[in-house]
């Protein structure tokens, strides 16, 4: 799921209303079926990572990115954009992207 679809996913949520965008829905989804969850320091509210780290408190995530940098590539390896198919809602197939 993209970083940048959590935030409209999670306020639709919030408000019990599933998203009729389907990057949206599948990310939507994907946060109702996440088990890593983590208590939000301000209320203790349990919310997923990845609302924790992408919409409640961006600032830390910015600075964790700074503490634990995603490793570089070897040289001469080539970048390519790998998709899988993952079931989404209803039987319909969500794309997964990663780069690497």
């Amino acid at each position: 799921m993209d970083a940048a679809d959590v935030r409209p996913a999670w306020q639709l949520m919030q408000d019990g209303l599933p998203s009729d965008d389907p990057r949206i829905r599948a990310t939507q989804e994907r946060l109702a079926a996440c088990h890593y969850a983590m208590a939000h320091p301000e209320d203790g509210t349990l919310v997923p990572a990845c609302v924790q780290h992408c919409v409640l408190d961006p600032a830390e995530n910015a600075s964790l990115r700074e503490l634990l940098p995603l490793p570089e590539a070897r040289r001469g390896a080539r970048k390519r954009d790998r998709r899988t198919q993952v079931p989404g809602a209803a039987g319909q197939e969500a794309e997964c992207s990663t780069r690497g």
